[in-house]
């Protein structure tokens, strides 16, 4: 649809099941992007290309480690493939894509919600704020020094590239939070998918990042000559979409009914995009309310009191609130989930207080001299949102 409005656009697949060609019915290139139709182009990304052109050396050296150890090289190639690096250069070719100015539109379809969670954590689990930078600037010092006394530390060529690479993963972890960016969950009108959505709903929350709508897909139509046996699912489905509606507003919610046929091909996409979206320009940023925000609540002559808020509609009562802080970095855990937020320069000074949940809202209270005053009791006066940076 954004293509067929004269947009120049690039659809990217980060599934390592790649079924994107499929969808669209064309062959795609997985190193560069392939013409599909007027303005539009597609890509799947193939992290074994992007391997080689970014951690070769790194690959070479746990490669090497593993097989001086007594492991096959063909298996010691498996290992050096480590947990997550497919996911960092799949996003790492997205954001180098949206950064070459060639494109007006990026559409990236990702992997199942579990996958795509991982893909976004990355970034910022990777850096590992400052202790992690410290600890990787130390362990160069280290290696240089023990180099002529051990063969098996690593080359100048594996530390550039692993610091190469905690430097894209910082500017992936901004690149994420930057006001170009947004999510669109997708789930289907059912139990399962609609938790699995909400906890996605939190995570994303969680991390600061911009969701701009919901997209509910494969909705039965409500019509007569589809039998009796259809009526009870409709009828679940009825009860579901209603939940979407009271659990996601005031996000824009999107409704896809179920198609006669396999939508394949470029026309038949098109087609349920305008029946989907109708006048509303799939390309803009649709919701803009930020998850994270600060709301300053000090009289003029007082020390500064404030709450850093997360709004996280899901979590349960019983959810254990964990925080921790170093230096300007704070772990906040909910339930199973955790994030290290880099907390904004004005609380740089401030002492952390207690924390409280309020209308789907953590709110984690920061006040500027030990023993501050408590909350006035008069109507606050919130201070402009604040975005919180990634570290």
């Amino acid at each position: 649809m954004l293509a067929s409005m004269g947009r120049r656009t690039l659809v990217l697949s980060s599934d390592p099941a790649h079924s994107l060609a499929d969808a669209l019915g064309t062959e795609i290139s997985r190193d560069r992007p392939t013409p599909i139709a007027p303005c539009l182009y597609g890509l799947e990304v193939d992290t074994i290309y992007e391997w080689r052109q970014n951690l070769s050396g790194f690959q070479q050296f746990v490669t090497s480690t593993y097989s001086n150890r007594g492991v096959e090289r063909s298996t010691a190639a498996e290992l050096a493939n480590q947990p997550g690096l497919d996911e960092i250069l799949a996003l790492q070719r997205v954001m180098a894509e949206a950064q070459s100015g060639r494109w007006d539109a990026i559409v990236l379809d990702t992997a199942p919600t579990g996958n795509t969670l991982r893909l976004l954590a990355y970034p910022e689990l990777i850096i590992g704020g400052d202790a992690g930078k410290k600890f990787f600037r130390v362990y160069r010092g280290l290696a240089n020094v023990a180099r002529p006394f051990r063969r098996d530390l690593p080359e100048d060529r594996f530390f550039d590239e692993v610091g190469t690479l905690l430097e894209r993963m910082e500017q992936l972890a901004n690149f994420l939070l930057s006001p170009e960016v947004s999510l669109r969950l997708v789930l289907n009108p059912e139990k399962l998918p609609l938790m699995e959505t909400r906890r996605a709903y939190t995570f994303i929350n969680l991390y600061g990042l911009m969701l701009d709508a919901v997209m509910v897909n494969k909705i039965l139509p409500r019509r007569a000559d589809l039998g009796p046996y259809f009526d009870y699912w409709v009828k679940l489905q009825q009860g579901y979409l209603h939940e979407i509606d009271g659990s996601f507003a005031p996000t824009p919610i999107f409704r896809t009914v179920l198609q006669e046929g396999e939508p394949i091909g470029i026309a038949a996409l098109d087609a349920i995009a305008h029946a989907t979206f109708g006048d509303t320009d799939p390309g803009a940023m649709l919701f803009d309310e930020r998850p994270i925000w600060l709301d300053q609540w000090n009289d003029e002559g007082e020390p500064g009191l404030f709450d850093l808020c997360l709004r996280l509609p899901f979590i349960d009562d019983d959810d254990p609130v964990d925080l921790a802080r170093d230096g300007t970095d704070l772990t906040v855990t909910v339930g199973r989930l955790q994030r290290t937020i880099a907390l904004p320069r004005i609380l740089y000074e401030c002492t952390l207080g207690n924390h409280r949940y309020e209308d789907g809202v953590l709110r984690l209270e920061f006040f500027e001299a030990p023993g501050g005053k408590r909350r006035s009791e008069r109507a606050p006066e919130p201070a402009d949102n604040m975005r919180v940076e990634a570290a």
